[in-house]
């Protein structure tokens, strides 16, 4: 989907152990078609609030 405070798509999904390594490049189908990812960690932005 559409991430509004990333300014575009994200998604979480699981991958085999062997690609779990950050900026990894792997493969997604969406409707049908190959589209080339990377690995990252969560949360995909920094936080910008205050915790008190």
């Amino acid at each position: 989907g559409f991430g509004p405070t990333l300014g575009g798509p994200l998604a979480m999904g699981y991958v085999d152990s062997a690609y779990i390594a950050m900026d990894t490049p792997v493969w997604a189908i969406v409707r049908g078609k190959k589209v080339p990812l990377l690995v990252s960690k969560m949360p995909f932005v920094p936080q910008r609030y205050y915790r008190g």
